[in-house]
């Protein structure tokens, strides 16, 4: 009798093994390919060279952590999801789709650049805000706040950028297509904004501020 019982217990431990944990496994993200309607390189009159420096941002956000906030509850407590992250930190993902859009391909070509070419630019950005937010439990959007300085001879320029995309779902992967959408929104906008902040010969150093309601953010 005794054998017997063991011999079920045996059985019904390894048939437990076999089933696994019923805990969901963790997935990693990213922004996915980008499509080649997001990939607006900026038109400009002559070659401009864009040096886009890595993304800076709070300790909190520069991490793997998927982030969400209850708006309806407790708007002040950012809480990463168990099961769900990004595949690296939000700051350097945005900086790799920043890099894709303003770099055409195939521009591998090496330039003899002095002191005082005015086709060097510098694009330094900080991340202020890449969460998704719940206003409801079953509403929510991706929230991307971002300032961008654009830096070179004869061009001192600043915006800061600030986009929002509706969640298809209420859950980690709904977040993730918002602020995948967020970040080719921006990586257009910048490249427009950096298009359009091309000095002429007779312009000197200037200061741009935001002006109304612009949707877009970028730090480097």
């Amino acid at each position: 009798m005794k054998l017997l019982a063991t011999a079920i217990a045996l059985l019904a431990c390894s048939g437990c093994s076999l089933m696994g944990s019923k805990e969901s496994p963790k997935a990693d993200f990213d922004f996915g390919p980008v499509a080649a309607t997001h990939m607006p390189y900026p038109a400009t009159s002559a070659q401009v060279d864009i040096v886009v420096y890595e993304i800076t941002a709070s300790e909190w956000i520069d991490q793997t952590s998927m982030y969400y906030r209850l708006a309806y509850r407790n708007a002040a407590n950012p809480i990463p999801y168990a099961q769900s992250q990004w595949v690296m930190s939000p700051a350097a993902l945005l900086t790799q789709r920043l890099r894709s859009s303003l770099t055409p391909p195939g521009s591998g070509e090496i330039h003899r650049v002095s002191a005082d070419d005015p086709a060097i630019y510098a694009l330094r950005s900080e991340l202020f805000e890449f969460e998704q937010v719940f206003d409801q439990p079953d509403r929510s959007r991706g929230v991307l706040r971002l300032r961008a300085t654009l830096e070179g001879r004869g061009v001192w320029a600043q915006r800061t950028f600030a986009i929002e995309k509706a969640a298809p779902t209420p859950d980690a992967a709904g977040g993730v297509s918002a602020l995948s959408q967020c970040a080719d929104e921006l990586a257009a906008s910048i490249s427009q904004w950096v298009a359009g902040r091309q000095p002429s010969a007779s312009e000197a150093v200037r200061l741009d501020r935001p002006a109304g309601q612009l949707r877009a953010t970028s730090t480097q």
